[in-house]
C-alpha cells in the first residue's frame, strides 16, 4: 500500500468534488435529446413531473418542472416511449446526477397531435359531436356570414364563387387572425358577434391549407365551445379536404375547403329560377287534371240526373245551383294559385338588382373590401368607392361626409 505521501497534493472536499462534477457534466450535455420509456410517474400537486428514463440496460432520474401548465394531464403515463429535450444536472445534495427536461414528446406523435386527440374525445363524451345537435342549411340565405382573414387567398375564392352563383348575394365579413397565439379568441368573438346582430342566415368559418401548427386555432376548445352555442348555422371550411379540425366535428357540416363552403351555402340563381318554374307548371297541370276530374263527375251526375228527370225534377234548380256554385269554387281556387305564382315571380323580379338600378338607384361598395355602404359613417373621406349604375360603373373619392 502507498504511503500517503505518495497520493495527490490536492484533497477534494465531498462538495467541492460533487461541484466539479456538475459543471464537467453541464458543459458537456447542456442540450441533448434522450429517448426511453417512462416508469415511476409522479405529477405532484405543484406541477412539477418525476420520473424515471429506461431502456433494457440502464435507467435515469428526470424531473420536469411545471409540467401540469404546459401538457394535459393525461399526456403521459407509465409505459410511454418519450423523447426528452434538456440537460444533466447534478443534485448535490444526493451527489445523484439527473436529467432536466425543458420538452417531452412521445415518440411518433407530437404535442399538437395529443391535444387534440385528448380535445377530441373530450368533447365527444360531452356530445358536442351530436348528429341531432346539428340543423340543415337555409335554401336561400338572405346574407352569409364569414368569419376569416380577409387577406388570405380563401376569402377571395370564396366571394368568386358566391357571386358567380348569385350575382347579388349579401355577404358580411368578420376580420380575424386564422393562426398563431390569440387566434383562436379572434374567431370565438366572431362566431359570438354574428349571432348577436342576427344579421346572417348563415356561417361560413375557416381559411386555406396548411400545416398542423397552422390550424391550431381551429383545434381550440374556445372555438368548439363557440361553434357549439350558435343559434345560426355553421359550416367549416379549413384547409385542404385531408385536413380535419375539431370545428369539423361541432359544425352543422363541413366542407372540404373555403370554395366548397362556398358553393354549398348558395344555389345558383338561374337554377332557382328554373325549378320556380317547373314548380308553376307542376301546379297548373295539377289544377287542370283535377278541374278536368270535377267536370268528369259533373257530366256523369247531370247524365244520371236526366235519366231520372222525373223524379228529379223538382230539385233540378238546386243541382244547377250547386254544379254552378262548384264551377266558381274551382275557377277561383285556380285564380288564387295562379295569383300567387305570379306574385312570387314578381317578388324575384323586384329582388333583381337590375331592375332597381334601371330606376335611377345605384349600389356604392367600397373599393378595397367590396363592401355595401348603407351608412355614411361606414366611410371616410378621401376613400375610394364603387358607384354601380344601371349600365356601368363609376369610381369616387369621397369628398365629404355627413354623419347620419
Amino acid at each position: 500500500m502507498e504511503q500517503p505521501g505518495a497520493w495527490p497534493i490536492h484533497v477534494y472536499s465531498v462538495s467541492q468534488l460533487t461541484s466539479r462534477i456538475r459543471d464537467s457534466l453541464h458543459k458537456q450535455f447542456r442540450d441533448i435529446l434522450v429517448e426511453g420509456e417512462i416508469s415511476n410517474f409522479k405529477l405532484y400537486p405543484s406541477g412539477h413531473l418525476y420520473f424515471t428514463l429506461k431502456d433494457e440496460a440502464s435507467s435515469l432520474r428526470a424531473v420536469m418542472f411545471n409540467f401540469y401548465g404546459r401538457y394535459p394531464e393525461d399526456f403521459v403515463k407509465d409505459g410511454a416511449a418519450v423523447i426528452c429535450r434538456g440537460r444533466i444536472d447534478v443534485y448535490e445534495k444526493r451527489g445523484e446526477y439527473r436529467l432536466l427536461v425543458d420538452d417531452l414528446e412521445v415518440r411518433g406523435l407530437g404535442l399538437l397531435q395529443i391535444q387534440f386527440q385528448v380535445l377530441k374525445e373530450k368533447l365527444f363524451k360531452e356530445g358536442l359531436f351530436e348528429a341531432s345537435h346539428k340543423r340543415p342549411l337555409p335554401l336561400l340565405p338572405a346574407r352569409i356570414g364569414i368569419v376569416t382573414s380577409p387577406a388570405g387567398a380563401a376569402i377571395r375564392d370564396m366571394l368568386k364563387v358566391i357571386f358567380q352563383k348569385y350575382e347579388n348575394m349579401a355577404v358580411l365579413i368578420y376580420p380575424v387572425r386564422v393562426q398563431g397565439e390569440g387566434a383562436g379568441q379572434e374567431i370565438a368573438e366572431g362566431i359570438k358577434y354574428l349571432n348577436q346582430q342576427k344579421e346572417v342566415d348563415v356561417i361560413i368559418v375557416g381559411r386555406g391549407g396548411g400545416s398542423l401548427e397552422d390550424l391550431a386555432c381551429f383545434n381550440e376548445e374556445i372555438v368548439a365551445r363557440a361553434i357549439y352555442a350558435s343559434e345560426i348555422p355553421i359550416v367549416s371550411a379549413v384547409g385542404h379536404e385531408i385536413d380535419f379540425t375539431i370545428a369539423d366535428f361541432v359544425a352543422d357540416l363541413r366542407a372540404p375547403t373555403p370554395t366548397a363552403a362556398a358553393d354549398m351555402v348558395v344555389r345558383e340563381k338561374r337554377e332557382l329560377l328554373a325549378s320556380l318554374a317547373r314548380a308553376e307548371q307542376k301546379l297548373e297541370r295539377s289544377l287542370k287534371k283535377r278541374l278536368e276530374r270535377v267536370k268528369l263527375l259533373l257530366y256523369q251526375s247531370f247524365a244520371e240526373l236526366r235519366e231520372r228527370k222525373d223524379l228529379f225534377a223538382k230539385h233540378r234548380i238546386y243541382v244547377d245551383d250547386l254544379s254552378n256554385t262548384l264551377m266558381r269554387t274551382v275557377a277561383t281556387m285556380l285564380e288564387q294559385k295562379r295569383a300567387r305564382l305570379e306574385g312570387i315571380a314578381q317578388r324575384l323580379d323586384d329582388l333583381n338588382p337590375q331592375n332597381i338600378l334601371k330606376r335611377g338607384y345605384s349600389i356604392t361598395t367600397k373599393k378595397a373590401t367590396q363592401e355595401v355602404l348603407k351608412k355614411s359613417d361606414q366611410v371616410v373621406t378621401k376613400e375610394r368607392v364603387r358607384v354601380k349604375l344601371f349600365e356601368g360603373e363609376i369610381e369616387c373619392i369621397v369628398s365629404k361626409v355627413t354623419p347620419p
